[in-house]
């Protein structure tokens, strides 16, 4: 058998779509130095070469990442550290994309998932909604299908190791009660679609984060790549952050390690 590995990530660059908060500051990559302007020693033996180097001003919720439980939990475990031992193993790649706009995950879905989630797996979900990342912004923040309570509670239930999802965040689009203060627009398109206010239906703000990271699971959000190749299938993965000293997330390099015949 040979192993063969899948990227799962999404593209990251300057400009890439953030989270759609009223204030929100843009993702920028700047040369420092130019291989155009600035020669650097280089071998001896073949002369001078030019390097380039650049500098990054990010926030580190961007495109693929991982929330360290700092992030809504005080006092909470710092991405620097998560065991490593939470970010690699067995796990599925569930197959979800039957779901649409404002679905919410629930239970049925996870006992139902294919393949079967075990207790302590690495659980990546497809909902399919990776395919409008990064060129529909709007509907891929606003209207992807997510986890809420049931979902929250199923995870730590089984005790899985780590959750990563192609959507947006690891809670739907709706659960940042009051709407009408973080993002108005999703709430009018909610009322006038499904003729209910989102703050009534989703009244807890971001159950699933909270409940992951009480649980110290590692919840990774942005999935995407060659999540396709891969769903439906049971394989090693692995989702490693950067060492950031007391930091509350990471960019990350979510990969799937399978055997091939």
């Amino acid at each position: 058998m040979a192993l063969k590995l899948y990227d799962l990530s999404q593209p990251f660059f300057a400009g890439v779509p953030l989270w759609p908060w009223p204030v929100m500051t843009d993702t920028e990559i700047y040369r420092v130095s130019f291989p155009e302007r600035d020669l650097f020693p280089g071998d001896p033996k073949k002369g001078r070469v030019n390097k380039m180097t650049t500098v990054i001003k990010t926030k580190f919720h961007a495109s693929t990442h991982m929330d360290a439980p700092l992030h809504v939990l005080q006092g909470g475990l710092t991405i620097d550290k998560i065991p490593l031992s939470s970010c690699y193993g067995e796990g599925v790649v569930v197959d979800m994309r039957y779901l649409k706009k404002w679905d919410v995950i629930g239970k049925k879905d996870l006992d139902n998932a294919k393949p079967k989630i075990k207790k302590g797996d690495f659980v990546v979900v497809n909902t399919g909604w990776h395919k409008y990342f990064p060129d529909q912004g709007y509907i891929f923040f606003n209207h992807f299908p997510g986890f809420y309570t049931e979902a929250a509670d199923w995870f730590v239930e089984h005790e899985v190791k780590a959750v990563a999802i192609d959507g947006g965040a690891s809670d739907h689009p709706c659960a940042h009660t009051p709407l009408y203060k973080y993002a108005p627009w999703l709430r009018d398109e909610y009322m006038q679609e499904r003729g209910e206010d989102p703050d009534k239906v989703f009244p807890i703000y971001e159950p699933c984060h909270l409940a992951l990271a009480q649980a110290g699971i590692p919840g990774i959000e942005i999935a995407g790549g060659q999540i396709d190749e891969v769903t439906g299938k049971r394989c090693t993965l692995a989702c490693f952050p950067i060492r950031f000293q007391g930091g509350e997330a990471s960019l990350v390099r979510l990969v799937a390690i399978c055997e091939e015949k």
